[in-house]
């Protein structure tokens, strides 16, 4: 892994395209305190679209996705600089996604701190819209006292099956328990929690996977398919897991978990939502 740090001269990426600005309550800002992944080398690198986006691409970091990863060290002080310049009227529209190109909770989070330092950032500002933290890393549950300091943050994790031994196929990643764990931990401290089900991958069967979900504690689940990589399918067919999954396209697994879920949602005070506008389908505060 190689790593190595970069000062950003800005750090909420405006959103005018992909799947942040669906209906209906699309996202305004993007923020991602690293370049590049380490998770890229996991199952879930295999799949991850973030490898054909412009900051990885011109970033010229000259390695392979999940072996190079940038540090923006400055992030916190470039986020606070831009919250506090702005007028409390701007920072009320505020939707943030964090992230959409890296996990800000990949292993070298617990070195560098760069997210819990934006987390801080945004505990000093109570007055913005909406911020969701993304993640597959049990390593989120270390800062949700920072979650808990945060009237808009939704905490967001990731758990696309639960089939730990094909995830181990595909390249591991972090111990599906572990994230399932760090959901109940949240959802009992009454941190606003959801699961994405992105992309939802082989279970082992709807009714124990669809009840772990709805039992879990979130009060959001958000199913997608590998199509929901921002260009209908075309990137994915470029990744690795196009060939080693060779019923990638198969969208119906994921169509029959929707359906038990939407099935069984409100019975558990359960919403559920799927692909772009189950992203984007958090109500504004304001």
């Amino acid at each position: 892994m190689h790593v190595s740090s970069t000062e950003a001269s800005s750090i909420l990426t405006p959103q005018r395209g992909g799947f942040l600005v669906a209906p209906p309550y699309p996202f305004t800002h993007a923020l991602s305190a690293y370049t590049g992944c380490a998770y890229g080398q996991t199952a879930c690198g295999q799949y991850c679209y973030a490898r054909f986006l412009p900051n990885w691409m011109t970033a010229g970091l000259g390695a392979s996705w999940g072996l190079a990863v940038q540090v923006k060290e400055n992030a916190p002080a470039v986020l606070e600089q831009t919250l506090r310049r702005m007028s409390p009227e701007r920072r009320r529209r505020l939707r943030v996604f964090m992230s959409t190109t890296t996990d800000p909770y990949q292993p070298l989070e617990r070195r560098f701190q760069v997210t819990r330092r934006c987390l801080e950032v945004f505990a000093c500002y109570p007055d913005l819209d909406l911020l969701v933290v993304q993640t597959r890393s049990p390593l989120v549950g270390r800062d949700l006292d920072l979650l808990l300091q945060i009237p808009y943050a939704w905490l967001s994790v990731t758990i696309e099956t639960n089939d730990m031994a094909y995830l181990r196929r595909l390249g591991g990643g972090p111990a599906l328990e572990g994230r399932w764990q760090v959901v109940r931990q949240a959802s009992h401290l009454g941190v606003k929690t959801q699961i994405t089900i992105s992309p939802c991958l082989r279970f082992t069967d709807v009714e124990t996977f669809g009840g772990q979900l709805l039992e879990s504690g979130a009060r959001r689940l958000v199913v997608d398919t590998v199509e929901g990589d921002g260009a209908g399918g075309e990137r994915t067919a470029r990744t690795p897991f196009a060939h080693q999954e060779p019923a990638w396209r198969d969208t119906q697994p994921a169509h029959i978990l929707y359906a038990y879920l939407q099935a069984h949602g409100a019975d558990h005070g359960v919403a559920v939502g799927w692909g772009a506008s189950g992203f984007c389908g958090i109500a504004p505060r304001h």
